[in-house]
C-alpha cells in the first residue's frame, strides 16, 4: 500500500444499517457488501482525497495510533479485495 496514494471508493453505494451491521447494495450487480461499523466508517472515509494517515487520525486517542493504523491497513486491504475501494 502506498503512503502517497489515497483510497476511493470504487463507486457510491446505497447502504442500510441492520442491527449491528451495514449492508452496501450495489443496484448495477445485485450484490451485497456486509460491514461491521467500523469497517463501514473507513469506507466512508475513502474519498479519494483522505490519505491512510489522515484516516487513521480520526480514529486515534491516547497513544493508540500505531494499533489503530495496524487495524485500519487491513481494514483497507479488505474493503480493496472486495472491491470497494481503489488506491488513487
Amino acid at each position: 500500500m502506498n503512503q502517497e496514494k489515497k483510497p476511493q471508493k470504487t463507486k457510491e453505494l446505497t447502504w442500510n444499517r441492520a442491527g449491528e451491521v451495514y449492508l452496501l447494495f450495489d443496484k448495477d450487480t445485485n450484490k451485497t457488501y456486509t460491514l461491521d461499523p467500523i469497517a463501514f466508517l473507513v469506507w466512508i472515509q475513502c474519498d479519494g482525497k483522505t490519505n491512510l494517515e489522515q484516516i487513521v487520525d480520526v480514529f486515534s486517542v491516547n497513544g493508540n495510533r500505531d494499533i489503530v493504523k495496524a487495524a485500519i491497513t487491513g481494514i483497507l486491504g479488505k474493503l480493496e479485495d472486495s472491491g470497494l475501494i481503489k488506491w488513487i
